[in-house]
This record gives structure tokens, C-alpha cells and sequence, in this order.
């Protein structure tokens, strides 16, 4: 059968410096991209993010909405294909397809998509076959708000970077992976501020947004997650747990990467990029020292010192 759609994103690594020359696939679900528009503002994001990170990969994106099952059944069928061991014989590759369209967590996506429920986000795998997804359960959110699509894009973009030069299968407190504030909120300022690049947001109320009223990422703001839980702690992974993953890790995961550029002057590429690099073969804590020029402990005292000053002062940094 014919996959119902599948556009190649081709000439999008053209003059990149990276590691892959896969480039990225966009498979779209029937009902959705009529005019070109979904792909378009996608890749808007995707080609900026790949242009400043380099090319990773492979990665594949898959927008999907609810119009028609058996093109989304087909899709995740592709899904599975990409995960099949290319030297196994045909019967072990077609066991593995099915065993990959059993499992619990890929039935729930596919529901998700035909009810309709706006889920998804960056998968990846570290194990042969290495390879990384966005999946947007719910594209039609996307088709319909240009900005968003063209946001997520670049955030999880970063991600796949992100992803790249750490070891997931380690805990996130571990020396070769990177913390939940590094990962989403380093993530959340990149790709806001690219979006002020690309003339999109205005970056600076963005970031206000994130103490007064939480912005896009959820409720409640920074400054009232400050005053009911002054204890919290940048460093603890333990808010997924919680429910408070948003304010901690997404919105001052995203100031404390502010602070990081605006304070201690830390050239944005370096903090946004460059020290991932290191990584893999120093380690988190010491890549992080020989980056920022402080220790991870030093950071963390100075930084909650820092966000619990009153706002026209916390605001200045961007006047620097």
C-alpha cells in the first residue's frame, strides 16, 4: 500500500555542519495540510533549529489528526518499519512491526490521534537502530495556529540535539545525561527567542509572560509557584512526580538559561549549544564548569538568589 503522504523535506541541510546526511522526514495524516500551510510553518522552524544545531538524525516528524484511520494506522505501521533490524529475515522483521503496534504506550497514541487529543512530543532511541520523532497527535492545533507550529518545531529540534550528546538511558541527576531544567528550559529559551529572530514574538514579554501569567506553557506563573513553594529546587527531578514540572523545569529551566547569557554574559551559543558537546567525554558537571566558568553548585545558589528579586529588577538583565 501506498503511504498516504510523505513529503521530504529535501535541500533542508543544504550548507549545515552536522553529523547526519539523513534528512528529515514529514509524514502528514490524510484531512490535514490542504494548502501546503502545516509543512510550511513546520518547516520554518525545523530549518532554522537545524541551520544553528547542525543536522541529526534520522528524524522524522509525523503530524497526525483524526479524518482517517487507516492513513494513521498506516503511518505508525511506517513508524514500526523504521525500528525493524535490516539484517533480520523478513519473518523477524514483520514479529518486530507487530510487537512495536502492540505496545501499550503506541495503542494509546493512536488512540490519542483518532479521539483527537493533542499528545505527543520527541521520542528517540540510543540503541540500534538510533533514530528520533516528533509526534503531534493532534495536528489540526497546529494547521491552525502558524506561530505554535512553527514554536514546537523549534523546540523540539533542540531536543534531538540535546538528545544527541547525552545518554538517556542514565538517570537525569547522572554525570552523561543532562537535568530536566537543562533539557526543557535551555529548549524554551532557544526557541523563543529564535522566534523573536524570525519576527515572530517578542522575546523579552515572552519571558515576562513566564512570571506573570505562565505564557503558553501552563498555570501557575513563576512568581506564584515562587511564593507558594519557596523550598523548590532547580536541580530536583523529583516535579514530574509533583505536577510542577512546568514551573520548574520549563519556565525557570528558561530563566535560569537567561541568566546563564544575560548575566553572567555567557556567549548564547555556548549555552544554548557548544557545551553539549563536551559531554560525552567529561561529563555533565565538569563540561558545565569549563563552559560557564562556575560550578553547577555555585549556579544554582547564585540563580535562586537571583529569581526572587521583585520584577523590574529581574527584567533589567535584557537592558544589558
Amino acid at each position: 500500500m501506498q503511504l498516504s503522504l510523505l513529503i521530504l523535506t529535501a535541500g533542508l541541510f543544504a550548507g549545515c555542519a552536522g553529523t547526519s546526511t539523513v534528512e528529515p522526514k514529514i509524514f502528514v495524516a490524510e484531512g490535514l495540510n490542504a494548502d501546503g500551510s502545516l509543512v510550511k510553518n513546520y518547516q520554518r522552524g525545523l530549518r532554522y533549529a537545524i541551520d544553528y544545531f547542525g543536522s541529526y538524525g534520522p528524524y522524522y516528524v509525523y503530524l497526525l489528526g483524526p479524518d482517517s484511520e487507516s492513513s494513521v494506522r498506516e503511518i505508525f505501521r511506517h513508524r514500526a518499519m523504521t525500528r525493524v533490524d535490516p539484517n533480520a529475515s523478513a519473518a523477524v522483521q514483520q514479529k518486530q512491526i507487530e510487537e512495536f503496534l502492540d505496545r501499550p504506550n503506541v495503542v494509546a497514541e493512536i488512540s490519542a490521534v483518532l479521539s483527537g487529543k493533542a499528545e505527543g512530543g520527541l521520542t528517540w532511541t540510543q540503541d540500534p537502530l538510533v533514530l528520533y520523532e516528533d509526534v503531534t497527535t493532534n495536528a489540526k492545533g497546529r494547521e491552525n495556529d502558524p506561530i505554535e507550529n512553527t514554536w514546537g518545531a523549534l523546540h523540539e529540534y533542540h531536543h534531538v540535539f540535546q538528545m544527541a550528546h547525552c545518554d538517556t538511558t542514565q538517570s537525569r541527576s547522572s554525570g552523561k545525561n543532562i537535568n530536566s531544567w537543562m533539557a526543557e528550559g535551555m529548549a524554551s529559551y532557544s526557541s523563543a527567542k529564535f522566534m523573536e529572530n524570525l519576527g515572530l514574538i517578542d522575546f523579552k514579554d515572552y519571558m515576562l509572560q513566564l512570571r506573570t501569567t505562565g505564557g503558553n506553557i501552563g498555570r501557575p506563573s513563576i512568581n506564584e509557584f515562587l511564593t507558594k513553594t519557596p523550598q523548590w529546587q532547580l536541580q530536583n527531578e523529583s516535579y514530574w512526580e509533583t505536577g510542577e514540572f512546568a514551573q520548574v523545569y520549563y519556565m525557570l529551566g528558561a530563566w535560569a538559561t537567561a541568566y546563564l547569557i544575560h548575566v553572567q554574559g555567557i556567549d548564547e551559543a555556548v549555552v544554548l549549544r557548544d557545551w553539549y558537546r563536551d559531554i560525552p567525554s567529561v561529563g555533565k558537571t565538569a563540561a558545565f564548569k569549563k563552559h560557564m566558568g562556575l560550578s553547577l553548585a555555585d549556579f544554582y545558589e547564585q540563580f535562586d538568589q537571583f529569581i526572587r528579586q521583585p520584577e523590574e529588577e529581574v527584567m533589567e538583565i535584557f537592558e544589558r
